[in-house]
């Protein structure tokens, strides 16, 4: 336990926020000055949306310690809430040309712990005769560990145990940060009021570089972009616990969900390319979207000609050049005392655990207990470059 620090106000009450405020008012005992805001509720954003696999298959060794970290925390959520991990096991599809990299990642992985199987083709169909591994696909990956979880639980659940621990959480829009030469500030409320802080984290998502651009303060290399996500009800043949599917050669994934659903979405990077604007989200998913990819997850498992589409809706993603978090202070741009942990790049759910740890040792001006938190900086954008490896070719798998 730290000495109490001064009001630490998060903005952002989604997973990361949330995971944060958690992490910051157990380090601090009471928690009484630890204060979440978020305009419209825990867990309400890009949160709410997310898919919530829970994977370990990461090229960088720092991150996949943090994704088995964190996959580790919501198996066992019992003593903060509910996060309704579910296992189902995750294969992953790769071409020859990824033959190499794979081998590599899955020694390094197996290396750090994670039960990571390598597969030849005929091994993997007499496993999972309803999947069509065809002759694009060279070698499977499979992760029997991994699986999904539930975002609104386990976020609310972070919530929750922070307000137990002494936190209070507010329902307001921060239209505006103020910071003082002489330390902490004031944010500037949508409602009028004004919150002093000490230090202040923004966990802002894709909002963030609007929220700086009203602080006057310059942005983030980030980028917003669109992932469409399509949801399907199973055929009965299909129904049950199944394991996710990485299709990496066709560069989507399917997840089974319940016993009945299956959502999914893209690997396509040039989803990552294309920066929209937040606040003008398209309505509906194109058809063509939806006929493009039913003919993907039909043709790798053909049992789903036979089930029925649900749904459709878009999600955001807060995109770093290297499709990795911005964990920093903002001093360099002018906000001292001010921190983020931004640009999770579709990661920030199944990493949230991990994330709060980190960036609350930052904030208290701890050393850092388990990760390097320093890897997340921004400098890493500059003359030193990004460390992080990634599949070429490949969206959101890093």
């Amino acid at each position: 336990m730290v000495e109490n620090k001064g009001r630490i106000v998060i903005v952002g009450a989604g997973s990361t926020g949330s995971s944060v405020a958690y992490h910051i008012a157990k380090r601090v005992g009471t928690g009484k000055n630890v204060v979440i805001i978020d305009r419209s509720g825990i867990a309400a954003g890009m949160t709410s949306l997310s898919t919530a696999i829970v994977r370990t298959h990461y090229s960088n060794e720092i991150v996949a310690k943090m994704a088995l970290y964190s996959m580790n925390v919501l198996k066992d959520f019992q003593q903060i809430g509910y996060s309704g991990f579910t296992k189902t096991g995750m294969m992953f599809l790769f071409s020859r040309k990824y033959r190499r990299d794979v081998q590599q990642r899955v020694q390094m992985l197996r290396d750090i712990g994670v039960k990571e199987e390598f597969m030849d083709v005929d091994e993997a169909k007499s496993l999972f005769p309803y999947v069509d591994f065809d002759s694009d696909i060279d070698s499977v990956v499979f992760e029997p560990d991994s699986g999904y979880a539930d975002p609104v639980s386990t976020t609310s659940g972070y919530a929750r145990k922070a307000m137990e621990l002494g936190a209070s959480f507010l329902k307001d829009s921060v239209s505006k940060i103020k910071t003082s030469s002489g330390g902490g500030g004031v944010l500037l409320m949508e409602s009028g009021k004004e919150i002093r802080f000490d230090k202040c984290v923004i966990c802002t998502n894709v909002w963030t570089n609007k929220l700086l651009e009203q602080s006057e303060c310059s942005p983030l290399p980030l980028k917003v972009t669109l992932h469409p996500v399509v949801v399907y009800n199973r055929p009965e043949k299909y129904s049950g616990t199944r394991p996710i599917v990485s299709d990496i050669v066709q560069g989507a994934y399917f997840k089974p969900e319940g016993m009945s659903l299956l959502s999914g979405g893209t690997h396509d990077p040039h989803m990552d390319s294309q920066s929209i604007d937040p606040y003008k989200v398209p309505a509906d998913v194109p058809f063509e979207y939806i006929l493009d990819y039913t003919e993907k997850i039909t043709r790798r498992i053909p049992l789903m000609k036979e089930g029925t589409f649900r749904t459709s809706y878009y999600g955001m993603y807060d995109v770093s050049p290297d499709e990795h978090p911005i964990i920093d202070k903002l001093d360099s741009l002018g906000l001292k005392d001010v921190y983020c942990c931004v640009g999770l790049s579709g990661h920030g759910f199944k990493l949230s655990p991990a994330l709060g740890l980190i960036t609350s040792e930052m904030v208290l001006d701890e050393a850092y207990s388990r990760f390097d938190g320093s890897i997340f900086q921004l400098k890493r954008f500059g003359k030193e470059g990004t460390i992080f490896k990634r599949y070429e070719g490949v969206g959101t798998i890093a």
